[in-house]
């Protein structure tokens, strides 16, 4: 309880000191530092002691990851190259940055402040064979969906999941995998590093499929593999009392960020042959051309091209900081952003076909900025419906709406689906880079998983009375 009051209040200070002190280049760059400890902090705690984990510190800890950190990084990398501070390098207001930051401090404070008065934590019930029998097929059903999503190019490179070319009609197969593939991955690390009564056999089976699951993962988005790697670090090595076997977590870390590294390298190289093989389905043919920008780099400009993107990409504030100095001018949408990702996230079948806009084609034109594809996020979306407001109670409503979803699926009594959606909702919660449509979609998802779940429970159960009947 005494480092959560701690974190609340080390978040208030640097947001404080940033208001009052917006011009400063030297205090946004110390004020990134103290907030990336506190982040990197948290996740040596999450690692240590994994039960520990309470949603709405989980959530401020990923949104430090995302902007703090990230802005501290780029900020090494500009002034090591360049000699400039970020705000001159990406021609934006040093005041703008430190506002933008300011609000990514008080809005994990306030988060963290939650955490406060709802302590729960993540929980690990026990398995018993039945349980561990339904965790087994349900990770083959998603790994083989996931391999067959792949190479018939229902999901393509980058996640692109939408069943024709004009981008209008998403496949549902395709949107439950992809929805799926990272909280089953954990649950297989998790199942076969664990204290539990799984076969030795089962074990490698859950590895393997741990494995193809992260490479499958390794094409949808860098931040993803990275965001994952992350999850099956926590998680793995779980005794039965919720403890990690160092002995075990140690190496398997190491070999993690090696895994991960390569990882994102391999990411960009599908990149650049997609922009190679322009429009192309063929996995086999993409496959083939990134396998030959890594062996070939300077064909391709290879680490040019990878060093120029991890340079700028990684620096998500500045979107924040471009649309909080447009709000500030008075042009808030007033909860039209929020209101348009709902009805995005509800089936075609029942609302038609979907022409409205969202996101950067719905704000910017709002707000005065030219659409671009942008980093959104839980807090880009608040300020632009309802300015420093959204931007504090956005985050808050997301983390009510998850803890509502977990409590619904305890509830099902259908363990393997109440860690599956622990998982989802914390990979979803670590992907900072989200509109609010994923949020709402993974609930949509999992109300939809839930559904399935009792279907297939059910058809087991059958099939199991009628094998004990007959024999």
């Amino acid at each position: 309880m005494k480092y959560l009051m701690n974190s609340l209040f080390l978040l208030l200070y640097c947001g404080f000191f940033l208001v009052f002190q917006p011009d400063s280049a030297l205090v946004f760059f110390v004020i990134s530092l103290v907030l990336s400890i506190l982040a990197v902090g948290n996740v040596i705690k999450y690692i240590r002691i994994p039960s520990d984990i309470c949603i709405y510190d989980f959530f401020a800890t990923s949104l430090l990851l995302a902007y703090a950190l990230s802005t501290f990084v780029t900020q090494i990398k500009i002034y090591s190259l360049k000699s400039i501070d970020v705000g001159r390098y990406f021609s934006i207001g040093q005041a703008s940055l430190s506002m933008a930051l300011a609000g990514v401090s008080f809005s994990c404070a306030l988060l963290v402040f939650f955490s406060r008065f709802f302590p729960e934590k993540i929980q690990f019930p026990g398995f018993g064979k039945d349980q561990i029998r339904e965790s087994l097929l349900v990770t083959a059903i998603v790994t083989f969906s996931g391999i067959y999503c792949i190479f018939t190019g229902i999901i393509g490179f980058q996640g692109f999941i939408f069943a024709d070319i004009s981008q209008q009609s998403v496949s549902p197969v395709a949107l439950m995998v992809n929805f799926a593939l990272a909280p089953v991955g954990v649950l297989a690390i998790f199942l076969a590093s664990g204290r539990y009564e799984v076969s030795q056999t089962d074990k490698w089976l859950l590895y393997i499929f741990a494995g193809l699951l992260w490479v499958i993962m390794f094409t949808q988005a860098r931040r993803l593999v990275v965001y994952l790697a992350m999850l099956y670090v926590i998680f793995y090595a779980i005794d039965s009392y919720g403890r990690p076997v160092w002995r075990k977590k140690i190496f398997f870390s190491v070999l993690v960020f090696f895994v991960a590294y390569f990882g994102v390298k391999l990411f960009y190289a599908f990149r650049i042959a997609g922009w190679e093989l322009a429009g192309t389905k063929d996995a086999v043919l993409l496959l083939k051309s990134g396998i030959d920008v890594i062996i070939n780099p300077s064909k391709y400009d290879f680490d040019y091209l990878l060093s120029e993107n991890t340079l700028e990409r990684p620096f998500v504030i500045k979107y924040l900081a471009q649309v909080m100095e447009k709000v500030s001018l008075g042009r808030q949408l007033s909860g039209e952003a929020l209101y348009a990702t709902i009805l995005y996230s509800i089936p075609s079948a029942l609302i038609g076909f979907k022409t409205f806009a969202t996101d950067e084609e719905l704000i910017h034109p709002r707000i005065g900025l030219v659409i671009n594809d942008d980093a959104n996020t839980i807090l880009t979306t608040g300020v632009a419906d309802f300015g420093w407001t959204g931007l504090l109670l956005y985050p808050v409503l997301v983390v009510l709406v998850l803890k509502f979803l977990l409590f619904m699926v305890k509830k099902s009594n259908i363990r393997w689906m109440d860690y599956f959606v622990q998982f989802g909702a914390l990979f979803v919660l670590l992907n900072v880079e989200n509109s609010m449509t994923q949020y709402w979609s993974f609930v949509r998802s999992t109300v939809i998983v839930l559904i399935v779940a009792f279907a297939l429970r059910f058809i087991l159960n059958g099939i199991y009375i009628r094998k004990n009947g007959l024999a």
